[in-house]
């Protein structure tokens, strides 16, 4: 489900821009995929998603599994992929360095 725009505060984009590093802001899931059960419509999903704590309240409290093992796998998939090179599809970070010693870490790329 496309959650639409939303308002943020986070500055992490800044913050990448400085570093001219890339960066990629992610939102998963981590709310109890019971309390959606009964929502037929986007409307009665967003009733139940305005109900929900927001990642900065006390009361907020993802349940642990799927949310934590969905999220290694995605960060893992998104790392392995990066590190790769270049996708066929045109999304990729560049050329690659070549293998080898002289090879950098990501992070001197």
């Amino acid at each position: 489900m496309d959650p639409g725009p939303g308002t943020g505060s986070e500055d992490v984009g800044i913050l990448a821009d400085s570093a001219h590093a890339p960066c990629a802001y992610w939102l998963l899931g981590g709310a109890d995929p019971q309390a959606f059960g009964d929502a037929q419509d986007f409307e009665a999903l967003a009733r139940v998603v305005r109900g929900l704590p927001s990642n900065h309240s006390p009361q907020y409290a993802p349940v642990v599994e799927p949310t934590l093992s969905t999220g290694v796998r995605a960060l893992v998939t998104a790392a392995r992929t990066w590190i790769a090179g270049p996708l066929t599809t045109g999304c990729g970070r560049g050329p690659r360095p070549a293998d080898g010693p002289e090879r950098h870490s990501p992070r001197q790329r």
